[in-house]
């Protein structure tokens, strides 16, 4: 399996996990609570796998000698989508001016993670049409 396969296989992965966040902080939304430790674990591991997916595409771009017709897209696609949950984390965090309800934090986790999800697929769908970069 090249490494091409397993970035692409990776992206499949990311597509449900952000997907499954998002339905899960609505989930929260719904029952009127806040996002709890297994929640926030769980975008850590989520936010592991969009920098592995970032540190393998870095080194396909590297592999392929630079860019082609629409790649710009797809990194940019994927920058975005390493820094979404830790802006609403930051975001999200109580400080003494400004103290997040917990029902909001479910929302803002679950509209950002869904928000991710389109965003993955839509750097699937960039990464595909861009071809192979050989």
């Amino acid at each position: 399996m090249s490494l091409a396969d397993v970035h692409g296989r990776l992206s499949v992965t990311a597509a449900i996990f952000t997907f499954v966040m998002g339905v899960w902080a609505v989930v929260l939304f719904a029952r009127n609570r806040g996002v709890d430790g297994n929640y926030l674990g769980a975008i850590v591991v989520g936010e592991m796998l969009l920098i592995v997916q970032a540190v393998l595409g870095a080194v396909l771009l590297v592999q392929t000698g630079g860019l082609v017709s629409l790649r710009w897209v797809h990194i940019l696609y994927g920058v975005l989508a390493a820094l979404i949950w830790p802006f609403v984390f930051t975001y999200t965090r109580e400080t003494p001016q400004r103290a997040v309800p917990p029902r909001l934090e479910s929302i803002l986790f679950g509209a950002a993670s869904l928000f991710l999800w389109g965003l993955v697929m839509r750097a699937i769908a960039t990464a595909v049409a861009a071809g192979p970069a050989a």
